[in-house]
This record gives structure tokens, sequence and C-alpha cells, in this order.
């Protein structure tokens, strides 16, 4: 009788305990045992994580900052196909419960937990599932799961008192993933089926739905056999709830899989939204800390309004990669048969040891098969580690930034070839390489700053100079030193020893103070060669300089960003155009047009002239370094300033023969075909159009001698200077009085006494 009293009791205590055990388990969730449950106010507060997006000055969108690719839509924008796919297989009962289906709950508790049928599913409902969306688990060990799920039966519960059904289908299309970083029925459609969710067809409609049970194993680009029968399972989900006949279902169980899958490529600026990211983050650092917020920008839903212009930007990015592709097939034309490695074995075995790691030379020379950068788009091909190295460093890439030179708005960003296999950008300030020739303007605006005459010649003829490593002589291109010159026609001819004479004469410190308030923003070295630009600075920089030189001598600072607003309107920030800060004097900055205009029309440049057909004012300067390794073009006009620099991964990747790697052939194009397409579209009529003013006579009278002089004059004296004869064909006096027989009659008059 006591064993049955003992064993009634201990029975007893059991009992209590299936019964008081879940009662407490309950309990202590609710009380935030295993974290704070969320309440009604956080529910209704928790906004979809909405990406920050980035507008061009057109209002034309350039991408969105996100943690997850969504893009929220309201429900009467997704198709019923979608809505009833999902109710169908994901929560038959959506419409009759509260929250929890305590039948499905049940159905699981005795499959799963019992018998260990794994296939029964997790017995969530849409509203459980929205609520794991909303409010991500929590850790909890070895009770993870029935905390969770406790959880989750409490946030829907709640969620069921606040919103209707509708409301909450439209959330959970909204939350739900979809793999590849790919959030919501609108982003899903148009990865996979490169339209809006509201054309979803029942089978588009059911393949995405299928996809929800497993988001890779079921994706239908990946794993098409196994989407193929997840939607058809879906499929038959309709028409056992009656929402599609037999007759239909075995009709589209039969059709084949057709995606249009849009691969998540490069957009039209990505290296531009990499440096927009980083100042609009800059930008709300300083915002939380004066206002005690914490915005983000991948969860904020922020607008950011740009500077940069869509259309310019394609027609930018489109002359840009057409002319690489054009520039590389000559490179490797000029390169064949291997011969680049074969001269730069030391460069390539270097490349080598960083990629080796522990594999042994034999593993790297094995080919395989490999998807790679092409031009025309990704390509598969069969080849080998090192021949994959060689590939990629034998690559020319460039990097091209316009802004306008009175605000400093940038207009144009491409940093490279393609984001998406090349990130690093070959515009911003830390992409420096050797300027060459386009350095050459500073060094003249010094000189005309410092009170220079214009018109005094100088001889191209070499002169030494002392250096830290002892005697440097700074030689011309193809070893040309007869003649004088003035600045104009140094500059117009990009002669070496002329620019490193006057960068003598000036003063090299007086130089480097100038550059740097004209934009330069890295530090320069104090050499004579200087002169010759054999400094490294990015194109940003020098965009930035001749800027300075277009804008009357006014300096600006380049910016990207013009606002940025919260969801509702309200303005966050707004870029306040700082001064300008005057350094060059306006008859300097005009003389400088002046001349950049000449080396386009009779100098290094004037292929814009001859070859492209440009009518419009342009200034320009070329600039090729030692060996080839970086081509340059800047250009000016008055609402734009380009700069362009192309080159190789190292300076040993380039042309042997100056004739190609100069920067006339490097660079220059790329801005030839650019200008010409901004010239045919009339948005940019403005711009194509705009005229710099003339010259006023005073600086006109300055310049009035011949850019370039012989050695002996005699010529000259007959003929009279190359100014005076272009002058004199505008009068038929002119022409008559320097006919040459007057001029020789002249030698025999008699001279009036003065």
């Amino acid at each position: 009788m006591k064993v049955n009293r003992f064993l009634k009791k201990v029975l007893g205590i059991v009992l209590l305990g299936l019964i008081l055990g879940p009662v407490i388990f309950y309990y202590l969730v609710l009380v935030g045992v295993w974290g704070r449950l969320p309440d009604a106010e956080d529910i209704q507060a928790r906004q979809n994580l909405r990406g920050s997006v980035v507008l061009s000055s057109d209002n034309h969108e350039l991408g969105r900052f996100y943690i997850q690719d969504r893009s929220p839509v309201k429900l009467a924008e997704i198709s019923p196909n979608v809505t009833e796919a999902l109710i169908a297989t994901e929560d038959e009962r959506f419409y009759s419960h509260n929250g929890t289906d305590y039948r499905s709950l049940f159905r699981v508790f005795f499959k799963s937990v019992l018998r260990g049928d794994k296939s029964s599913g997790g017995g969530s409902t849409l509203s459980q599932q929205l609520a794991k969306n909303m409010f991500p688990r929590v850790r909890a060990g070895k009770l993870y799961y029935p905390v969770n799920k406790v959880r989750e039966i409490k946030i829907a519960s709640l969620i069921e008192d606040l919103y209707t059904k509708d409301e909450i289908l439209e959330k959970y299309l909204n939350t739900v993933s979809f793999g590849e970083d790919v959030y919501g029925i609108e982003s899903a459609s148009r990865r996979f089926f490169n339209k809006p969710a509201s054309q979803l067809s029942r089978v588009e409609a059911a393949t995405l739905v299928g996809m929800l049970k497993a988001t890779t194993s079921y994706n239908p680009v990946r794993h098409p056999e196994a989407s193929i029968e997840r939607r058809n399972v879906v499929l038959g989900q309709l028409e056992r709830n009656e929402i599609i006949s037999e007759d239909s279902a075995r009709y589209y169980q039969g059709l084949p899989l057709i995606t249009n899958y849009v691969e998540p490529s490069q957009g039209v600026a990505d290296y531009f939204l990499d440096r927009v990211r980083a100042q609009a983050n800059s930008i709300l650092s300083d915002y939380n800390a004066s206002s005690g917020s914490s915005l983000s920008l991948e969860t904020a839903g922020l607008t950011i309004k740009t500077t940069l212009d869509f259309g310019l930007q394609k027609i930018a990015q489109t002359m840009l990669q057409s002319h690489l592709a054009n520039l590389q097939k000559q490179f490797n034309d000029h390169w064949s048969n291997d011969r680049l490695w074969q001269e730069n074995r030391s460069l390539l075995q270097r490349e080598i040891e960083k990629i080796k790691g522990n594999r042994s030379s034999d593993d790297l020379q094995v080919k395989k098969s490999m998807i790679i950068y092409t031009p025309e788009g990704p390509r598969e091909r069969q080849m080998s580690s090192i021949d994959s190295l060689k590939y990629y460093l034998g690559l020319l890439h460039s990097g091209m930034v316009s802004m306008d030179p009175h605000s400093g708005a940038v207009m144009t960003w491409v940093g490279g070839r393609d984001h998406q296999y090349f990130p690093y950008d070959h515009v911003n300030y830390s992409a420096k390489r050797q300027v060459g020739s386009v350095f050459k303007p500073v060094v003249y605006a010094t000189a005309l700053e410092n009170d220079l005459d214009p018109c005094t010649y100088y001889k191209a003829e070499q002169v030494a100079y002392e250096v830290e490593e002892g005697q440097w002589k700074p030689a011309n291109s193809g070893d040309e030193y007869e003649g004088k010159y003035t600045m104009e026609g140094a500059l117009e001819g990009s002669i070496n020893t002329i620019a490193v004479k006057i960068l003598d004469n000036v003063g090299i410190d007086n130089t480097i103070q100038l550059a740097h308030e004209m934009g330069i923003r890295t530090e320069l070295p104090a050499v004579p060669s200087l002169a010759l630009g054999t400094a490294s600075i990015s194109p940003l920089e020098m965009a930035t300089v001749y800027s300075t030189i277009s804008n009357g001598g006014l300096a600006i600072e380049p910016y990207m960003i013009e606002s940025i607003s919260m969801p509702e309107g309200d303005l966050i920030y707004e870029h306040e155009q700082a001064p300008p800060e005057r350094v060059l004097s306006k008859e300097t900055s005009a003389i400088m047009v002046y001349m950049l205009q000449n080396v386009v029309n009779d100098g290094t440049a004037r292929s814009l002239r001859t070859i492209y057909g440009l009518k419009n004012d342009i200034g320009g300067k070329t600039g090729t370094t030692q060996g080839n390794a970086d081509g340059w073009f800047i250009a000016t006009t008055p609402g734009m300033v380009t700069a362009i620099w192309t080159g190789g991964t190292y300076p040993a990747i380039s042309f042997r023969d100056t004739r190609l790697g100069q920067g006339a052939t490097m660079a220059l194009p790329i801005f030839g075909r650019f200008e010409s397409e901004v010239n045919r579209d009339g948005r940019y009529a403005r711009i194509a159009q705009a005229k710099y003013p003339s010259l006023p006579d005073k600086l006109r009278s300055q310049l009035d001698c011949d850019p370039f002089k012989e050695d002996f004059e005699l010529f000259e004296w007959l003929f009279g200077s190359r100014k005076n004869r272009k002058n004199s064909m505008d009068e038929e006096d002119s022409v008559e009085e320097n006919n040459l027989f007057k001029r020789i009659g002249s030698m025999f008059k008699k001279k009036k006494r003065q």
C-alpha cells in the first residue's frame, strides 16, 4: 500500500511537472529570460530595413546602400498568383487562425518530435514567419527551438491584433528571403524573371514560392531540376486547395522552367557610389553625434541626391570602355607571343610569389576551367593560375572624371574598366600616377603670377642641373633642341627643356605652393624634374587644378553630394558652397586658357580638331611619362573640365613605341569620343556651345609674339612673325604692306629723321 501511495505521489509530481513546466517555461520566455519580448509599440515602430537610394542630379537612381536587397511594394502591386501560391503552400488556414495554427502545430509535434519525421515542416504560420523576419531569433542553447517558437507565437499574436490579414501578407512578402541576399518578392521577381512582381505568371509565382522552403536548394538558376520538382509541389497545393483545376495543374507542371536571370552586375556609376558611401557615412556620423540619432545608410531609407549627371556618365563609361577594348587589342598585338613577360620576368616572378602560397610551381601551371573578365562580358576559359595572372597583369586600365569648374560638382566619374572585377578606383585621391606634361600649366601659371613676360624667349637647348644623384639633363621628344620658344610655344609643343628652365627661374618652392593652392593635395618633390610631371598625382587633383585655370583663377573643391533627406523629405544635409579662393589673377587665368586652347588648335592635342572635328571652345594638355607608362589628357571647356589617365597596373606594362603609348593616343581619344557624343545630345547644348570670353586687347598685345623662332631670324625678318602673318590675312592692306618685295625695297629707302 505504501508503495502504491509513493507511486501515486511520484506520478502526481510528474503530471504536475508536465502541466506546470510548460506554463513556467512560457512565463520565463515572456518575462524576457532569453531576451526582451517585443511589444506592440516595438512592432509598430519596426520598419522594413530600407536601403538608402542614391540619385543623380537629373533624378535617375544610381544605386542603393542596403544590408538586404529589398524593394518594398504594396500588396496591390503583387500578382494574385503569388499570394494564392503562398497561402496554399505555407499557411492553408491563414484567414481562419489568429496567428497560430494549432492543428498544424500538433501535427508537426507528433510527426517531428514523437515519430522523427523531419519532412512535416515547421508548422509556422505566415504571421509567425513574419515575426521571425522582423525580429531575429535569440540564442538559447539547447532550448533554442522551443524558446524561439514561444517568442514567435506571442509576437504573431500581437501582429494579428495590430494588422489586417492583407497587411500581414504585404509585410511578409516584403521581408521574406529568396537567397542571394535578395529580400522581398519584388527584388526576387526582378532578379530571377526580370519583371515586376505584378506581372508574375502562375508558374513563375509557384517557382518563387517554392524557393521559400530552401532558397539555395531550390534556386531555379543553380538547381533547375530541384526547382521544377518543388514548383510542381506548389502547383499541387493549388490544386488541392481548389484554386486551380486538376487539368490546369497537370498543364502547368508539364511546362519547362524558363527564367530571365539578371546577374547582379556593375551599374553605371559603381566607383562613384563607393565614394558617395564613404562621404555619406562621414556626414551621417557628424549628424548622429550632433542630434543624438543613430541613422544608418543601410537601414534608414535616406535619399542621397548627388552631382553626377546620368546621361554624361553613361556616355563617359561607354567611351572609356570602348577605347580600352580597342587599345587592348593594339597592346596585345604589340606584345605578341608572350614577349611582354620575356622582357618583364622579374615582375612576373614577383607576382607569382604573391599568389603561390603552399602550392607548387607545377600546380600553378595546371589548366582548369575559370570565368574571366573580357570587354565583351564574363567568359569561361581553360587557363592555369599563371595564365590567369599574365592575362590580368597585361590589361590596360583607365580613369576619367569630369567636374563643373565653377562649383566643383562632379559630373562624371569612371574609376576603371569594370567595378566587379577591378574595384580599384583610378580617379580618387589615392590613385596616384606620374602626371607627365599635364603638370606644365602649373609651372607656366607660376611664371605668369611672378610677372615673367609671356613673350620672353627660351632656347630649347639642353642644360644640366645639379640634383642629389649628380647631374641631370632633361630631354625633349625626338631629341629636338633647336630654336627658341615663348611660354605659349613651349606649352603648345610640350618642350621639356624650357619647362624646366622656367621652373628654375620662378623657383620650385613657389611652384609647389601654387600647385597646392590650385588643388593638389599630394606632397610634391622639390626637384627640377617636377616641371616634367615626375610627381604622382591623382586625376581628381589634376581636374581640380585645371578647374582653377578655367574658373578665372578661383580655386574650388570637388564635391559629390548635394543633399541627404529622410524618407519623409526632411533634409539632414545640404551642400553649402564655400566662397572660392582666388589663387590666380584673372589675367593669368585668361592667358593660360588661351595657351591651352592653342595646344588643341596647333599643338599636341590638335587631333581633337583634325580627327574628331570638334569645334567647341576647348583647351587641353596631353601628358606622357617615361617609358610610356602613363598616358594623360586633361580638357577644359567653359562648363566642364575632364581629366583622363590610361596605363597598366604597373609602369612596366606599357607600349614600347611612344607613337602608341603617348597621351594623345592612350587618353585623348576617350575625350574626343565623349565630347563628340555630348555635342550630338541636345540636352547638353549649354555645355557644348559655351564660349570662353575673348582675350582682352591688353593681354592679346602681351602675347603678340611668334611662339617659336629659328636661331637664324632672316626668314622672320623677310616674312614677318607667324602671328603677324596670321593677323595680316584679315586685312588686305596688311597683306600688301607685308609683301616680300616691299620689305626688300625698304632696305634702300632713306629713313626719315625723327
